[in-house]
C-alpha cells in the first residue's frame, strides 16, 4: 500500500514531512477524486462523511471510516450500507480505533449478550468544547464527575469527537439503542480510559485500557489501528480475521 493523495480542509504554509513531494495535497475535492487511489481513510470527521462518502463508495472505491459517530444517522448508514452491496460500489469499512477486543466480542454477539457496557474517562480539557461544559465547570473540576449516561447513540451524537468507539462497539455488537454508556471527566486521569463489560451466552469479558494520548481527545492507538486495518487489506495473510 502506498499513499497517493491527501485532502486537507486549508491550504499549508509547508508540506508535513510525513507527506512526500509525488503525494497530491489538496484542498480541492475533483482534484482528490480525479486522482489514482483504491481506498479512502476518513480523519475528517462527521460533516465530511455526510457530503462525501457517498461518491467514494459510488465509483466502486473503499472507505475505511474513523469517524463512527456519523452513524448514529441510521439514513446514512442505510445509504453507504446499500451502496457498498451494489455491484459497484465499493467497501464500506470501520476502523477498531481506540476500541480493543473488538474481535471477540462481535463474536460473542453472534449468540445472546445478557450485559454489554462501556465507560470512558478522560482528562477535563479532553471534554471542552462538548455538552459537558453545561455540565460542570471543567476548568475547575477537582474530582472524577461522570458527564453523560445513557445509550451510545446519543453519547456519539452528543460527543462526536469523542465517544467514537461507543459507536464502533455498538455497530459491531448489540447496537447504538442497547449498548450502556458512561462518560466521565477526571482529572487524575493521565489519559484516555476504557472499561467494557460483557456477558453474554459465549462467556464473559471484561477489558481495562489505559491508553496514550496522541491529543486530549484522541487515542494515539487510533492512527495505529488505521495502519494496521491498511496492512490487513493489503495483505496476503492476515492473522484474526
Amino acid at each position: 500500500a502506498r499513499l497517493v493523495s491527501v485532502l486537507v480542509q486549508t491550504e499549508r504554509s509547508e508540506r508535513p514531512s510525513s507527506c512526500p513531494a509525488e503525494v497530491l495535497l489538496t484542498t480541492d475535492v475533483e482534484q482528490f477524486f480525479s486522482s489514482d487511489w483504491d481506498v479512502c481513510v476518513e480523519v475528517a470527521g462527521q460533516p465530511w462523511l455526510k457530503q462525501h462518502a457517498a461518491r467514494v463508495l459510488k465509483v466502486g472505491r473503499s472507505l475505511l471510516v474513523t469517524s463512527v459517530g456519523a452513524f448514529t444517522d441510521d439514513a446514512l448508514l442505510q445509504e453507504l450500507t446499500s451502496l457498498s452491496e451494489s455491484p459497484s460500489g465499493g467497501r464500506l469499512l470501520i476502523a477498531a480505533g481506540a476500541m480493543p477486543g473488538i474481535d471477540w466480542m462481535s463474536s460473542a454477539a453472534l449468540e445472546d449478550i445478557e450485559e454489554l457496557t462501556l465507560e470512558q474517562r478522560k482528562r477535563p480539557e479532553g471534554w471542552l468544547g462538548t455538552p459537558a461544559e453545561a455540565k460542570v465547570d471543567l476548568k475547575s473540576l477537582q474530582e472524577a464527575t461522570t458527564i453523560f449516561e445513557g445509550p451510545a447513540r446519543e453519547a456519539a451524537a452528543q460527543f462526536p469527537k469523542n465517544a467514537n468507539v461507543a459507536a464502533t462497539l455498538a455497530l459491531a455488537t448489540v447496537g447504538l439503542d442497547q449498548l450502556k454508556v458512561r462518560l466521565v471527566a477526571d482529572p487524575q486521569a493521565s489519559g484516555p480510559m476504557s472499561q467494557i463489560k460483557l456477558k453474554g451466552k459465549a462467556g464473559e469479558i471484561s477489558i481495562e485500557v489505559k491508553g496514550a494520548a496522541l491529543t486530549q481527545r484522541t487515542s494515539r492507538i487510533v492512527p495505529l489501528s488505521v495502519l494496521k486495518a491498511l496492512r490487513n487489506l493489503a495483505a496476503s495473510k492476515v492473522v484474526g480475521v
